[in-house]
């Protein structure tokens, strides 16, 4: 995933998260692909999983720069692969929503403060008391799009919707945001 730009003196936002309609695209090109013998059945099994869990649009754009465009009327075989792909779509689906229920909800500042930190200390404006989260674990940033989550430099990791980040990451409500083995699911505001 694409991280922030400093060196020109303005901060600039990762590249972004993309839309389920992209991610519908991408599998539509990956199902026309298949059809069109480009690529075998365990290419377009491993790429379809990969078009569910990609974390920027640059990542999902890379999954079918090397395929046609999807024709307007599928025939059979393509009818065939799109009910394949949705079938592993919905799966995805499927187990998020299964967990989803069972985490705790997290809120985001909805004033001004443009930061909301996280860890083990006093000082910290949500303070963990588990083993796995780092003294100071990370931090809520507020940009001008939204809010950023970033890893402090933590021992046992912050994630995204179970990606390890590296860099200020965008997130949005609905999303898993776990630091170390404390997990929480974004509540919209």
């Amino acid at each position: 995933m694409g991280g922030p730009s400093f060196g020109s003196g303005r901060w600039q936002p990762p590249d972004w998260r993309p839309s389920d309609a992209e991610r519908d695209d991408a599998i539509d090109a990956l199902a026309a692909g298949a059809e069109a013998g480009r690529l075998s059945g365990d290419t377009f099994s491993h790429r379809i999983d990969q078009a569910l869990a990609v974390q920027s649009h640059s990542e999902l754009t890379q999954l079918v720069s090397d395929l046609p465009v999807p024709p307007e009327e599928p025939g059979f075989g393509q009818r065939v692969v799109n009910a394949v792909s949705a079938v592993a779509h919905f799966r995805f689906k499927i187990k998020a929503a299964w967990r989803g229920p069972s985490l705790p909800r997290l809120s985001l500042p909805g004033g001004p403060q443009g930061t909301l930190r996280i860890g083990r200390m006093p000082e910290c404006d949500l303070q963990l008391f588990d083993t796995t989260v780092s003294r100071y674990h990370a931090e809520f940033r507020r940009g001008p799009s939204g809010w950023f989550l970033v890893d402090l430099g933590s021992t046992n990791g912050t994630r995204v919707n179970g990606w390890r980040i590296t860099a200020p990451t965008v997130v949005h409500p609905g999303d898993e945001v776990s630091f170390g083995s404390v997990v929480f699911s974004l509540n919209g505001r």
